[in-house]
């Protein structure tokens, strides 16, 4: 399918294509669907519930997510040739991102609460006014990553690569915590 707009339609019970181009989902509600060998190449995401999809080999081509629900949702099932993703105001708790190469993604206002980057390399990424509260951090590349407005974000500097990521004064506590060191007031 090219270029269309598809608006609200249940994907948990109506069956996708195998490629979509160019195309915009609108209200979709996608979530526990299996979804594997689809292709989704320049399209976005909008106000969509991707939450605990099933994403075994499905590609994600230049695609943007915006206001989704996306909770537990396991990236790292999906095929990572060519991967190109970017969320702005997505719920992504608990999803997964392990051993991804997600080099310069952005993501914007994001919920990431539990979320799992655990061996993934995310250089050049920017967390721009997100929540990390939890999310696990370990042999991570987050080197010229941008936390500078993100939250309640936890990092071991000796189990991460951090290189000249940039960091908020205010955020400086979430550094030392995975060093055992205490801040106080």
């Amino acid at each position: 399918m090219e270029d269309k707009t598809i608006e609200k339609v249940d994907f948990s019970i109506e069956e996708l294509e195998t490629n979509y181009y160019e195309c915009t989902f609108d209200k979709c509600n996608f979530s526990d669907k299996p979804i594997g060998r689809v292709i989704f190449e320049k399209c976005t995401f909008k106000e969509c519930n991707l939450s605990l999809v099933k994403t075994s080999n499905t590609s994600w081509l230049d695609v943007l997510f915006t206001d989704c629900k996306m909770t537990g949702i396991n990236f790292s099932l999906s095929n990572r040739f060519g991967l190109s993703v970017e969320f702005h105001n997505c719920l992504l708790s608990y999803a997964l991102f392990t051993e991804m190469k997600l080099k310069g993604t952005h993501f914007i206002g994001c919920d990431l609460q539990n979320t799992d980057f655990m061996e993934t390399n995310l250089s050049n990424a920017v967390f721009k006014d997100c929540d990390l509260c939890y999310a696990s951090f370990h042999h991570t590349n987050l080197e010229k990553a941008d936390f500078t407005t993100a939250r309640n974000y936890a990092l071991n500097p000796a189990a991460n690569r951090l290189k000249k990521a940039k960091f908020s004064r205010y955020g400086l506590e979430g550094l030392l915590t995975g060093l055992g060191i205490e801040v106080v007031d």
